[in-house]
């Protein structure tokens, strides 16, 4: 095996290297495991029921958006525009979930088709995963539990930011889903 280091690379791509496959090897693991097997009484079907009306439970509620922006037509700041716009993306996930649990559910109990992305949905659930489609708004590799309830957290923070108007004297960067945004608002 070659060192990054013979290719003018730095140590740590082989460290990078190996996480990925790593990544791989466990992901490969994980889909070789019987899917249809029922354990100590209880089907998959059932355990994704179950897990995915814990989350649709726990899912916050959406921002409203044209109260915010009411209250915000007065000062067009540039940390206001961010606001808005950071209530606009994580609506549109929240309703990407709560569409894609209701489907799902319908899907398992037989009332609609279970198309390839509901499948993918369904394998997530039952691994305890994110699903894809969730992803889109914010990178992160947390199990499920830790991702709805990071994801709460991240809703009540521009819910709290809405409903005061005046930014936080602390900014969570982590919680936005475009700091590069922020950043330039706050430069200018």
């Amino acid at each position: 095996m070659d060192h990054p280091e013979a290719f003018g690379q730095h140590p740590n791509a082989d460290i990078s290297s190996q996480i990925r496959e790593t990544r791989a090897l466990f992901g490969t693991l994980l889909s070789l495991q019987p899917q249809v097997s029922v354990s100590e009484g209880v089907s998959s079907e059932d355990k994704v029921l179950e897990l995915s009306a814990e989350v649709l439970k726990g899912l916050p509620e959406e921002i409203d958006y044209e109260q915010t922006a009411k209250l915000l037509a007065d000062d067009p700041s540039p940390l206001n525009v961010v606001l808005l716009q950071e209530i606009e993306r994580y609506n549109a996930l929240l309703v990407v979930i709560r569409n894609s649990l209701v489907d799902l559910e319908k899907a398992i109990k037989g009332l609609v088709v279970m198309s390839s992305d509901l499948e993918e949905t369904f394998s997530c659930i039952h691994d305890a995963r994110v699903p894809p489609l969730w992803e889109k708004a914010y990178p992160s590799h947390k199990p499920l539990g830790p991702w709805t309830r990071d994801l709460h957290e991240r809703v009540e923070l521009f819910a709290e930011w809405a409903k005061t108007t005046h930014p936080p004297h602390i900014f969570w960067m982590s919680g936005f889903t475009f700091p590069t945004g922020f950043l330039t608002a706050v430069l200018q």
